[in-house]
């Protein structure tokens, strides 16, 4: 299952390259980066979810609450299937 990550803005010391090492190691085994870019401060980050071994939603509610407990910008979405959630919701 595809996870996409649109922020207009990264927190405040942080790197597009820092994000991708965090949200790999709390996905761990249960998922991985398929793409990333930003272009001036806005960006995206593509994740694959694993669903074969453990129901996907464990691994939206982590990146969720790590997009939370990072101080993402409040109109940072989550899409998937092709419907976009605010992480603050």
């Amino acid at each position: 299952m595809e996870l996409r990550i649109d922020f207009p803005r990264l927190p405040q010391g942080k790197t597009l390259a820092g994000i991708k090492a965090e949200l790999d190691a709390i996905l761990e085994d249960d998922g991985w980066l398929l793409s990333s870019g930003q272009r001036d401060e806005a960006g995206f980050v593509e994740l694959e979810l694993e669903d074969e071994k453990m129901n996907p939603k464990y691994g939206i509610l982590a990146v969720k609450a790590y997009l939370q407990r990072e101080s993402f910008d409040p109109a940072t979405t989550i899409e998937l299937a092709g419907t976009k959630t605010p992480i603050f919701d």
